[in-house]
């Protein structure tokens, strides 16, 4: 006798909301602090049963917010402008800061996701990096390797501060512009 699986069900209209304002509680939250779970739940106004039945594990959430954004990041790299898209990959990274260090200990940097969404990244910056040089915007010795770099250094690096990341960004784009 075959048995029959069953078609997995769509989502109901609240089960989307309710991700939707967890994914965006997370943002904010991992900002201010390491990314209690249970904060995450309040500033979504929704009860920590809720949070663990759409993200199971700290990591889990942490991820779908980190794909969330280099969507966005992508999306804003159709614009074509090189500026605004290091300053919103900043912003984002700034985002990530408290909970990068938090999870640092489970983290597997070599994953298929986290190898993933950098290549994301990176295709985007090389975009933007192409068509930048091809406007005569910036040197062409700019590799969009050496703009990641420096994204990561100002989030990450020793010294990292994100009081002063903005205008460190914006010295470093001016520096890049041609002769």
């Amino acid at each position: 006798m075959c048995k029959l699986t069953p078609k997995p069900r769509k989502p109901r209209a609240d089960q989307i909301r309710n991700r939707e304002r967890l994914l965006e509680a997370a943002r904010k939250v991992f900002r201010s602090d390491n990314g209690s779970l249970e904060a995450v739940a309040r500033q979504a106004e929704v009860g920590i049963g809720t949070l663990y039945r759409h993200f199971p594990t700290r990591e889990a959430l942490f991820q779908a917010v980190y794909a969330r954004e280099v969507a966005a990041l992508e999306a804003q790299a159709q614009l074509g402008e090189l500026a605004a898209w290091m300053k919103a990959a900043l912003e984002m990274m700034a985002t990530k800061g408290g909970m990068v260090a938090a999870l640092e200990p489970v983290l597997d940097k070599d994953a298929p996701f986290f190898t993933e969404q950098s290549a994301r990244m990176g295709a985007a910056v090389g975009r933007l990096r192409d068509q930048a040089v091809a406007a005569g915007e910036l040197r062409p010795d700019v590799t969009a390797e050496d703009l990641m770099r420096v994204l990561l250094g100002l989030s990450y690096g020793p010294g990292a501060d994100a009081s002063r990341s903005g205008l460190l960004l914006e010295v470093f784009l001016d520096g890049l512009k041609p002769e």
